[in-house]
């Protein structure tokens, strides 16, 4: 039988990530600020080999983007990316955006 572990406050109150004491890796009940984010991101992306012109925000333009070609409904992608309009929604959407072949034939050098 599992046993249900003791609640360390309330959940919506404590911080999704968190940020630590220097580089001692340890945690902090303080959230991570959205520079640190973002320096994150860039160092994972630089120790990936990956552009550096991504960022944080490039993941919800992508997954917008995806949940919409899914099918997924635009108020839900709207509800799960917290925006207060659909309207900002729909700007994430890139699904027009693809390269395809006829774009590139039409491109002359």
């Amino acid at each position: 039988m599992l046993k249900r572990r003791p609640s360390r406050g309330r959940l919506r109150e404590r911080p999704l990530f968190r940020s630590t004491v220097r580089k001692t890796k340890q945690l902090t009940g303080n959230p991570l600020t959205s520079k640190a984010i973002c320096e994150l991101v860039k160092r994972r992306l630089r120790d990936a080999n990956l552009p550096s012109r991504l960022s944080p925000h490039s993941f919800c333009v992508s997954a917008v983007t995806d949940l919409l070609t899914q099918g997924i409904p635009l108020k839900d992608v709207q509800y799960l990316a917290g925006h207060a309009s659909p309207r900002t929604t729909r700007l994430y959407d890139r699904r027009q955006k693809k390269v395809t072949r006829n774009i590139v034939e039409r491109i002359s050098i």
